[in-house]
């Protein structure tokens, strides 16, 4: 009977040592969403918003908030992102607004001010803070959400147009080109070309969406290629439960 109830009893330690109540310094994985564990603290900041106003983050404190980065410019992973998050919107219902929060922040102040953010939002539909400032200002929240930031204004062909918009390359010399670097001879019969002054810089950012809890700590990252807004709706619960 006592080597019967040693050998239960020792079943029982291995379930717990797998566990991870029983071992303390063992990563938590709770969310669908990358857990940021420990959780790091959401610094408070003041930026502007499309409409030109003040924005503190601290108002949304009690609420759980997601946080998103993105620019105005980008062609392909930020609208996906921004209708991601329209649809986020949608499926908190009663929960947008009174207890969730949105928000986006550029990486790209330079090109994003107030205007430019208000004619982005408008367009799509966004009616979340979308927010901007002064490089001094908003690079200590890029610190705190480590965003990777990187600027650059090569243009191999010597086009005008930075190599990350440049959608045809090896442009002749002396070409008038359009914003993605194209000019007449290269487009296909059926475009129309739009003429616009080309911007001379490109930004790659390295980030995520992070949600932070209602005591403004960092607790989930999703990556923003491998959205799953069901599952980020669940995480946003888990952390409403808390």
């Amino acid at each position: 009977m006592a080597s019967m109830s040693k050998s239960l009893f020792a079943v029982l330690m291995a379930l717990c040592f797998l566990s991870s109540g029983c071992i303390g310094n063992q990563k938590v994985d709770i969310f669908y969403g990358e857990d940021i564990s420990p959780s790091m603290p959401a610094e408070d900041f003041t930026l502007v918003d499309e409409d030109g106003n003040e924005f503190n983050f601290y108002d949304y404190e009690g609420d759980v908030v997601v946080v998103a980065f993105l620019f105005t410019r980008c062609p392909d992973v930020c609208p996906v992102v921004s209708a991601n998050l329209a649809y986020l919107a949608q499926l908190l219902g009663d929960l947008y607004r009174t207890e969730v929060q949105i928000l986006t922040v550029t990486v790209d102040p330079w090109t994003d001010n107030s205007s430019v953010l208000n004619n982005y939002s408008n367009a799509r539909g966004l009616d979340w803070p979308h927010l901007t400032g002064e490089l001094e200002v908003i690079e200590p929240v890029w610190r705190n959400f480590e965003v990777g930031l990187t600027t650059y204004d090569s243009d191999l062909d010597g086009d005008g147009v930075a190599d990350g918009f440049d959608t045809c390359a090896n442009t002749k010399d002396n070409e008038t080109v359009d914003n993605e670097g194209c000019s007449d001879s290269q487009k296909e019969p059926s475009q129309v070309q739009t003429m616009h002054h080309p911007l001379s810089y490109w930004v790659d950012h390295t980030t995520g969406t992070i949600i932070v809890d209602r005591e403004m700590n960092q607790r989930v990252w999703w990556a923003d290629t491998a959205w799953n807004v069901e599952h980020v709706l669940e995480d946003i619960k888990l952390l409403l439960d808390e």
